[in-house]
């Protein structure tokens, strides 16, 4: 149950056009929607424009954690700024340099059948909350949302369903209480009335509250050193993504429904316009990092006590605003 990039684009890397330069964007595949302008950006010729061939290759969709993410070999990734943050605290440089969206689209919800209607995160103590994986981007969230309510993440059991069809099955069997999860699955819940939200990062109010203010979330990132020595092809990928976003945020349904395969969308056109729905404002509007958000994203980290000395990083070299600023400029975003 899901949307993949290898369904929407193919898999694998093919030979470059003549004249395009071959690029390889390893993408973290967890909350797909999240990827849309990486997508699009493909989908509707842009890179071609810059010059550039884009293979765009999945992480393997067991890989959850922050420590196995660090691990996956990529030259360019699409996935959390929290990664490069990791990456950073163990000495290896990265830096993010285009964000693709403002939030990490995480929602947590109680169970409407096997719940009191009045039940909120506070109620939660001793509940089984099923999650992806330990130490994956939903129970992350999951454990920011107690502690925001004056709870210890060790006061709910957290279940592990690495398939979301698992997660829904235990849910409706009442084997756990609560899920903290993304899409398509929490919209195909809540359009079956299964589940009642109560804390949806798909907005940014809710993920301003989770984080105490706005965050970096799924981004374009790469080596410092490589970045640096290839400014000319960074600025072509962010080119590109902002133009997507550009795109994005003025398209109509039908506008998407046109340039993205059945195969994105899993047969169900209806379902993923309602998941799109209600997470196209949390898209980056134009690549930019919000000065204050990287290092909310280190704060939060912080407080979830990750066996790394996240806080000993230069945090100004983890980030950079200059591409997506120049891009703006010349796109007029």
């Amino acid at each position: 149950m899901g949307w993949g990039l290898a369904s929407a684009l193919g898999a694998g890397a093919a030979a470059a056009p003549a004249g395009l330069r071959p690029v390889v964007v390893t993408a973290q595949a967890t909350g797909h929607l999240k990827l849309l302008p990486l997508v699009l950006a493909a989908r509707l010729g842009y890179f071609a424009d810059e010059g550039l061939a884009v293979t765009l290759q999945d992480v393997a969709a067991s890989r959850h954690t922050l420590p196995e993410l660090a691990d996956w070999p990529a030259q360019v990734f699409a996935g959390t700024f929290e990664r490069t943050l990791y990456l950073n605290a163990q000495g290896r440089m990265h830096q993010a340099f285009a964000l693709l969206s403002r939030s990490p689209q995480v929602v947590l919800a109680v169970s409407a059948r096997h719940q009191q209607p009045e039940t909120g995160v506070s109620d939660l103590v001793g509940a089984r909350v099923g999650v992806a994986a330990s130490g994956s981007l939903g129970h992350r969230i999951a454990q920011l949302v107690l502690m925001r309510a004056g709870l210890r993440p060790h006061d709910v059991h957290f279940i592990e369903f690495a398939q979301a069809q698992d997660a829904q099955d235990a849910l409706e069997r009442g084997e756990v209480e609560a899920l903290s999860y993304t899409d398509p699955l929490i919209t195909r819940l809540e359009q079956r009335g299964t589940i009642r939200v109560v804390s949806d990062t798909r907005t940014l109010r809710d993920s301003d509250l989770v984080f105490g203010g706005p965050v970096a979330c799924t981004c374009l990132s790469a080596p410092l050193h490589w970045v640096e020595r290839e400014p000319e092809l960074v600025q072509g990928l962010t080119n590109a993504v902002v133009r997507a976003l550009k795109w994005l945020h003025t398209a109509a349904p039908i506008d998407l429904l046109r340039h993205l395969p059945e195969g994105w969308m899993d047969g169900d056109r209806g379902l993923f316009l309602a998941a799109f729905a209600r997470s196209r404002e949390t898209l980056a509007v134009d690549g930019l990092f919000a000065e204050q958000a990287p290092r909310n994203v280190l704060r939060a980290l912080d407080r979830l006590r990750l066996p790394v000395a996240l806080g000993q990083q230069n945090l100004d070299l983890a980030w950079t605003n200059r591409y997506a600023q120049r891009a703006k400029v010349q796109f007029r975003v």
